[in-house]
């Protein structure tokens, strides 16, 4: 069996995804298996609620430029992962950035609310040394237009190196 040439982010397969299933109606459950689509052998599906979620989480974990098809997909959290001081303006702008974000690739959500929180965690290692770490938690609140019901979603990442004092 051959295997294909041209590789793929996550992105890059949603991307497709969301037009296939925009078409289609189905919605595929991540990730992608490629090989099963190539094959027309059926791949694992999911409701309405998981793809949108999935969506917001590939939204989120995705850097700008990262997708061969749609550079403009993703958000800024990652533009300032390692800066070791984060301006004032900067949940204003991660939350006006995942916003546009949505707004572009997940039309199937009205957004009512986002929330971004900047917490500072401390924690022990092994060897007694304090670590630092940054953690960035997004809720979404909005309405699934289709189906006209509330959507939750809540994502906590890690951002920045890890400290050591």
């Amino acid at each position: 069996m051959k295997s294909c040439p041209v590789s793929f982010t996550a992105a890059d397969l949603f991307v497709y995804s969301m037009s296939a299933s925009i078409v289609m109606k189905k919605y595929y459950r991540l990730p992608l298996r490629a090989d099963l689509l190539v094959q027309k052998k059926q791949h694992e599906t999911c409701s309405l609620v998981d793809s949108i979620a999935q969506n917001l989480h590939l939204i989120i974990s995705t850097y700008h430029g990262e997708s061969v098809y749609a550079h403009d997909f993703g958000c800024s959290i990652w533009d300032e992962e390692f800066k070791t001081q984060l301006s004032v303006r900067w949940k204003d702008e991660v939350r006006e950035s995942v916003m546009n974000a949505i707004d572009k690739f997940e039309p199937r959500l009205q957004v009512s609310d986002i929330k971004v929180d900047l917490l500072q965690l401390e924690t022990r290692a092994l060897n007694s040394t304090l670590q630092v770490r940054r953690k960035v938690v997004l809720s979404i609140a909005g309405i699934i237009k289709k189906t006209n019901e509330k959507f939750n979603f809540q994502k906590s990442l890690f951002i920045s190196p890890l400290s050591q004092l």
